[in-house]
Parts: structure tokens; sequence; C-alpha cells
């Protein structure tokens, strides 16, 4: 018998399926379809609604019209059926479960009603929803007065919960409202909040903002509204102890101490190298322009209001970086007045190289590439001019890390001109002539400069920037501590 009943419900779901797959471009479908999922799921009232819908629309809705008495008996049948498990019972989970079932139940006979639908049997359950109403709420009135007794603030808190119920179900309860309001004010615990550390004047200000958002939201916490307890000059105490002998004073609950400080490193550094990285030969300097920062953040949470006591506490420090822009040169030996090629005698910086000429020129190939590599953009019309580079760098990176990103690691020979070749006391031009050498080393000298001026730039507006990673210290501190209270 079992097997067979549920063979029928199999048949009537997949009845359902094909029919709505049936109805995608029927006038009124999409509320039909609508009101089978709800059906599915026994949300009788919804489902009524949309099939009432489909049929206000598409009085010859067919489907619809044959689902709406089906939903009806079941909506019905369902909701009658936990009445009669409930109602006898005499605990508040029952009696909400009545009291919901005749809401069901009122609004489903509404929508029927409405609907104008003959053969239904349509029914008023007014009175006997608002007894179910008044029940639940003398239900839980009883509970909310059994909780407030205990007086722990724990039972007070969940008391007003269970007034606000009672209110629901029953705004005639005598003083409820008066009750509700003495009872918050008996649950609610008041926290002032002391900041202080080594970031601007704002800052104590920004970590009761942040406090006050995050403990705020919860209604028996009051954060008290005292910006600064910042001492005078003459004071012999700190913000803390300002705080803490305050808050005694006036019957505060908690002090929440938040300190916070950064520390800026600057990274600038020379060290020996040789170049090129590939294939040394000859002497040069690395240079390192960067930054770091380390951002400390420590919280106390006071109780004191039965003596001064730390109930938690943490202590939080992150390190960002390094962050490192680098480049390597090989620096001029000396000057030397040298006629090449015929060219006439010209002031020539040069660097020695003791290696053979094939490796020599190997080597000085690598070198020029990578600064010969970047482009010369349109806006920098005199490539010799380290300002025009400049303005071109501040247009093209806004922060630190990207900077360093695209343009560390270069290497380059800086302000030079030729290398002198000892064994066969010769000069290797840097370039394809001797004018293009100078000219080269001229563009060059004004990238690197230019580089060199971008990084330090970038990251002395980073310093200003790190602040800010102490700025969210008043809501780390207050997600820390707010399941305490």
């Amino acid at each position: 018998m079992r097997k067979r009943a549920l063979l029928v419900v199999f048949l009537i779901l997949v009845s359902l399926v094909f029919t709505s797959c049936g109805t995608l471009f029927t006038k009124g479908g999409s509320d039909y379809r609508n009101g089978v999922s709800a059906y599915e799921k026994k949300e009788y009232v919804s489902s009524l609604r949309y099939l009432n819908q489909a049929l206000a629309v598409n009085p010859e809705f067919v489907e619809a019209a044959q689902l709406f008495p089906v939903v009806f008996s079941e909506g019905t049948s369902y909701y009658k059926t936990e009445i009669a498990n409930n109602a006898a019972k005499q605990d508040r989970q029952a009696a909400d479960i009545v009291y919901h079932a005749y809401t069901q139940l009122q609004a489903l006979h509404e929508v029927a009603k409405a609907s104008g639908g003959s053969g239904l049997m349509v029914e008023d359950f007014t009175s006997k929803l608002d007894e179910a109403r008044l029940k639940s709420g003398d239900l839980w009135f009883s509970y909310a007065q059994s909780l407030e007794e205990k007086g722990d603030r724990e039972s007070l808190k969940k008391a007003v919960a269970a007034y606000e119920t009672a209110r629901s179900r029953n705004p005639n309860l005598e003083n409820i409202d008066a009750t509700i309001t003495q009872l918050i004010k008996d649950a609610t615990v008041t926290v002032a909040v002391a900041a202080y550390g080594n970031s601007d004047t704002s800052f104590s200000s920004k970590v009761l903002a942040d406090v006050t958002r995050v403990l705020g939201s919860d209604r028996f916490i009051e954060v008290i509204q005292e910006e600064d307890f910042t001492p005078g000059p003459d004071s012999m105490v700190g913000p803390l102890d300002i705080a803490l002998m305050t808050g005694m004073g006036r019957g505060w609950d908690y002090v929440l101490d938040v300190y916070a400080s950064t520390s800026f490193e600057e990274i600038s550094k020379e060290t020996p190298v040789r170049l090129p990285s590939d294939a040394a030969l000859f002497s040069g300097i690395k240079r390192t322009i960067g930054y770091q920062n380390k951002t400390y953040i420590s919280y106390r949470l006071f109780s004191i209001k039965q003596g001064v006591k730390v109930v938690a506490e943490d202590r939080i420090t992150t390190i960002d970086g390094p962050y490192e822009y680098d480049f390597s040169y090989v620096n001029a030996e000396g000057v030397r007045e040298l006629n090449l090629g015929g060219t006439g005698k010209k002031n020539l910086r040069f660097v020695t190289s003791r290696a053979d000429d094939i490796t020599t020129n190997t080597t000085i190939s690598a070198l020029r590439m990578d600064y010969e590599r970047i482009p010369i953009p349109a806006q920098v019309v005199d490539p010799t001019d380290q300002t025009q580079w400049i303005a071109y760098f501040k247009d093209q990176y806004y922060d630190f890390q990207d900077f360093a990103r695209n343009e560390s690691g270069r290497e380059l020979f800086y302000a030079i001109e030729v290398v002198h070749h000892e064994p066969s006391d010769t000069y290797f031009m840097i370039g394809p002539d001797l004018d293009t050498a100078i000219q080269r080393s001229k563009i060059n000298s004004a990238i690197m400069n230019a580089l060199s001026y971008t990084a330090r730039t970038l990251a002395d507006a980073e310093k200003e920037d790190a602040k800010s990673g102490i700025r969210n210290a008043g809501e780390i501190a207050a997600n820390a501590v707010k399941d305490l209270f």
C-alpha cells in the first residue's frame, strides 16, 4: 500500500514538472511556475497567491485553475493538523506553532475568498487567530519574567528579547515598553576608549569612531563618547591612567586601551658588485632605494566596576616590506684628454679593461643594452634633460611598488664614454662613434638620475601613507573583545 501511495505522489510531481515546462510561453506562466515551486516546498499561502495572479491575467489557464483547489485543501489540512498537535500544550514554542498556523490559515482563506473561487469551504479564523496570538504573548511574557528574576546580565538580555516577542503578540501588555527600556538599561555595559600612539592627532577620534561602529551595533553596549584622555603638559599620568580614574569615578564598566605605532625604515645603501652580473668584468656599485614599515598594535580591556582587572589583551606586529628599487652601474675611473679617430681632443671619462678585446667588446655591449632599450617617449623632447624624464616617470607611476617592479635590476655605464683596453693601449667607444657615445652617456645619466629621484620621491610618499596602517587599530581591538560583553 505504501509503495502505491509513493508512486501516486511521484506521478503527480512528474506531471507538475512537465506541465510547468509546457507553460513557458503561456500568459501567466511565470506566476504559475512560481506557484508550483512554492507548493512543492509546502509554502501554501505563497503558492495560492501566485496561482491567483496567474488566473487574474489568464482566467482560461487550465493548469492553474486545477491546482488552485488542491493547494487550498492541502494547505488547510496541513495547518489544521499543526494546530491539533500543539493546541493543548502549554509552552511558548507550541503556542507559536499554533499562532503561525492560524496566521497562515487566515491568509490562505483570505486569498481563496478574494479569488471568488466557487466550491471552496472558506472559513474566518479571526477569533481563533487572536486567541492564539494572546496565548503566545502570555507565555512569552511569563518566560521573560522568569529570566528577569535571575538578575544576571545574560538573563536580562534574553528577557528583553522575550518581552519584545510578547509585545509583538500583544502590544497592550501593561507597562511593557517601560519594562523593556529599564531592562535594556540594566543589561547595558559602558566602555570608554583610551587611544594613543605615534600617529597624528586624529588617531584617538578615529579609534573611538571605529570602536563605536563595531560595539555600538550591540544595543547592550554603550561606548562613552570621550575622544581624548590626553594628559595636560604638567600631568604626571598618561592617557590610560586618566581613563581608568575617570571611569571608576563615573561608574563605567570597562576601559578599552588601544595603542598603535609605526616605524618607517628608509632603505638607501650601496654595495660593491662586479658587472655585468652574468659575465663580471668591471668593478661597480649596486644602489638600492626603498623602505619597510613596521606596525605595532596592542589593546587591553580593563574591567573597572569592581577593581581594575585586565580581561583581554593582545599585541600585533606586522612588517610591510621591504620594498626595494635597485640598479647597478660602473663608475668612471677618471678623465683623459683623447683624440680618437681624428675627432679632435676631448675630455673623455673612461674605465679600464684588462680582458681580451673580444671579451671587452662583448661586455661593453651587454652594459649598453639595458638603458639603450628604454624608449624615448614623445614628451621627453631633450633626452639629456633629467627634469623631463622626472616628469615622465611621475606620470607613469603612482606607487613605489609598481615602480620598483618595472624598473629594478638595470645595469649600465654611468657617465663613461670610452673603455681603455689596457693590453693593447687602445680605446673602445661605448657606441658606434664618439659623438653617439658622448650623447648616450648624457642620456643614460639623465635616465638614471631621474629614476633615482623618482624612487626617493615615491618612497617618501609611502612614508606618509604608512601611518594609515594603524588606522584600523580601533576596529581590530573592538572585534577582538566584542564577544566578551
